[in-house]
C-alpha cells in the first residue's frame, strides 16, 4: 500500500507536469533534467543547486523534473527500476518535442543512479538487468553534459570520477566498467566520507557537493554547451511544436507511467 501511495502521487505529479507542457509554443536551446534523492518530495532535491546554476548562466534555459519514488527502504530498487524508466521516457518525450534543444542531466543520490543506469546500463542488482543503456538514441545525440552527484554506482578509476573517493559505492559498478559512448560529457563527484558512493560516514559530506562542487559542475557542463553551441547564442530558439502533437506524446508518456505503476503495485 506504501507503494501504491507512492505511484499515486508520482503518476497525479506527472500529469500536471504534462498538462504544463503542453502549453509550451516554443523550445529552449538548453533544458536541464533533474533526478532528487532519497525521500526528497516531488521536484528537484539537492540537485536544484546545480539546476539553478545552470539555469541562471544560460538565459531562457528550462528544467524538469525527473517524476519517478524517490522511495527508500525494502522499495528502494522497484524505485530504481521506475526512475530508470522515467529518464528515458521523459528525454524521449522532449526530445521528441524539441530535438533541436541541448539536453543536460543532473542527478543527485538515488537521482544520480537512475541517470547512470538509464544512460551507461546496467546489470544493476534486481532494479536493472540489461547493459543496454535505456535512453533513446535521438536523446544521446542532443545531450551535452551530465552531472552525477553520491552516485551509489561510483566505482574507483573511471575518467569521469571526480573527487578523493576510491571505495565504491553500496550499488558501485564492477571494475573495469566503461561508459565509453557518454564518459566525456560526464562529471561524478564523490567523495571519500559519503556513505552512499564511498561507504564512508558522513551525510554532511553526501548533502554538500552543490556547495562544495556547484561552480565547478557549471564551469563543466557550460565548456561542454560551448562546444556544442559556437554558433548560437544564449535564449530561446524557437522551434514549431504544434499542440496536437504534445498532446499526443504527452499522452504516450501517461500510458507508460500508468503500465510502470501498475506494474508495481498489488491489489493484495
Amino acid at each position: 500500500m506504501k507503494l501504491q501511495r507512492i505511484f499515486i502521487g508520482t503518476i497525479a505529479t506527472a500529469s500536471a507536469t504534462i498538462a504544463e507542457g503542453t502549453r509550451r509554443q516554443s523550445c529552449p536551446n538548453i533544458h536541464v533534467f533533474g533526478a532528487r534523492e532519497t525521500t526528497a518530495p516531488p521536484g528537484f532535491g539537492s540537485a536544484s543547486t546545480v539546476v539553478d546554476l545552470i539555469k541562471q548562466a544560460n538565459s531562457g534555459a528550462t528544467s524538469e523534473s525527473i517524476i519517478y519514488p524517490a522511495a527508500g527502504g525494502n522499495v528502494y530498487a522497484a524505485s530504481v527500476t521506475a526512475g530508470v524508466a522515467a529518464v528515458a521516457n521523459q528525454t524521449k518525450t522532449f526530445s521528441q518535442m524539441c530535438p533541436e534543444s541541448k539536453i543536460v542531466m543532473v542527478g543527485y543520490s538515488q537521482g544520480a543512479q537512475i541517470v547512470d543506469d538509464a544512460f551507461c546500463g546496467g546489470p544493476d542488482g534486481t532494479s536493472l538487468n540489461t547493459t543496454a543503456p535505456s535512453i533513446s538514441s535521438g536523446v544521446g545525440k542532443m545531450v551535452a553534459a551530465i552531472i552525477l552527484m553520491g552516485d551509489p554506482r561510483h566505482v574507483d578509476g573511471l575518467p569521469f570520477n571526480v573527487g578523493n573517493a576510491t571505495a565504491g559505492g553500496f550499488a558501485a559498478r564492477p571494475v573495469g566498467f566503461q561508459c565509453s559512448a557518454f564518459e566525456n560529457i560526464i562529471q561524478a563527484y564523490c567523495d571519500a566520507p559519503d556513505p552512499f558512493c564511498a561507504k564512508g560516514n558522513s551525510s554532511a559530506t553526501h548533502q554538500g557537493y552543490g556547495r562544495e562542487y556547484g561552480q565547478a559542475a557549471l564551469a563543466f557542463v557550460q565548456s561542454k554547451l560551448d562546444a556544442t553551441q559556437k554558433a548560437s547564442s544564449n535564449g530561446t530558439n524557437i522551434v514549431a511544436t504544434s499542440e496536437a502533437a504534445a498532446l499526443r506524446l504527452s499522452g504516450e508518456y501517461m500510458t507508460a507511467l500508468l503500465v510502470l505503476a501498475a506494474s508495481f503495485i498489488s491489489p493484495y
